[in-house]
């Protein structure tokens, strides 16, 4: 929605050339943005107005694509660990011919490593969506109204959201700080080179909430900046997207608060079942 409202160029999003940059991930997205705007007017009437976008719109495959790579890896990491055999010591052989050994399975090195992967993943999909939806307020850049509201002069509009993505996105990058390099003595010099994996998790859920809340953010921003241009057709994607949120929080036509509606929108994101019912094509 963000990239359609910001008259994007869809060139860059053209299957030969994301084809020529094979990463999984980044296949999914490409194919993903061509099936949400299939159709758009607005994408045929922006053809040709720039050369190129600002990379956080022209690199949507290669960033989200990112995400979702890692987010592939880790998973495949936590289902390894999951399915581990990880006390210290374990019992090996039968009852009649047993030996027990001590070793370092419980050590959650890859655990560590994978939520410190994800926590920089997912906080980079956060600071990309921020760069867009600074551009959606901007009117020098976006040829829409001031912070998307009609009466700018007295409604602030969506500037103070923009505040608190810009504030998540400061929060997030001081959480993607790796906890696994962080490394203390313990037990006697016995366990004397630690994971962290705890701490490394528990960075990882605020990250991730976080960044629902910027995605949350730039879905409302994107959603508004639609009220403005549908004299157009959205892409098949873009406009049920729109409506769906529409069902839950009207058009944005003065100053009100905007903390339930930021809710509503990150609720829509999070219910995985409604989001493929509306888009089914999506992977």
């Amino acid at each position: 929605m963000s990239f359609e409202a910001l008259g994007g160029q869809i060139n860059a999003f053209d299957a030969e050339i994301i084809a020529l940059k094979p990463h999984p991930g980044m296949q999914i997205v490409g194919s993903n943005l061509r099936k949400l705007l299939e159709g758009s007017e607005m994408v045929i009437n922006s053809h040709g107005i720039r050369t190129q976008d600002a990379l956080s719109v022209r690199s949507i495959p290669q960033v989200h694509g990112a995400t979702r790579d890692q987010w592939a890896h880790a998973t495949r990491q936590i289902e390894i660990e999951l399915n581990s055999a990880t006390d210290n010591p374990l019992l090996l052989g039968t009852p009649e011919a047993y030996r027990v050994v001590s070793q370092a399975n419980p050590h959650g090195q890859s655990v560590a490593m994978a939520a410190d992967l994800l926590a920089i993943a997912v906080a980079e999909l956060g600071s990309i969506a921020e760069r867009r939806l600074d551009r959606l307020i901007n009117p020098t850049i976006s040829n829409l109204p001031a912070f998307l509201v009609a009466q700018p002069g007295v409604n602030s509009g969506m500037m103070i959201v923009q505040y608190v993505a810009a504030s998540l996105c400061a929060e997030n990058r001081q959480l993607a700080q790796p906890a696994v390099t962080d490394n203390f003595v313990t037990s006697g010099l016995q366990e004397d080179h630690l994971s962290m994996g705890t701490n490394a998790a528990l960075k990882l859920h605020k990250v991730l909430d976080n960044t629902t809340q910027i995605l949350a953010i730039e879905y409302l921003l994107a959603a508004q900046a639609f009220e403005f241009l549908k004299e157009q057709r959205f892409g098949a994607g873009t406009d049920a997207a729109w409506r769906l949120l529409r069902e839950r929080v009207p058009a944005y036509d003065q100053d009100r608060w905007l903390a339930p509606d930021i809710s509503a929108a990150a609720g829509v994101l999070k219910e995985a079942n409604l989001l493929h019912k509306t888009l089914p094509n999506l992977n």
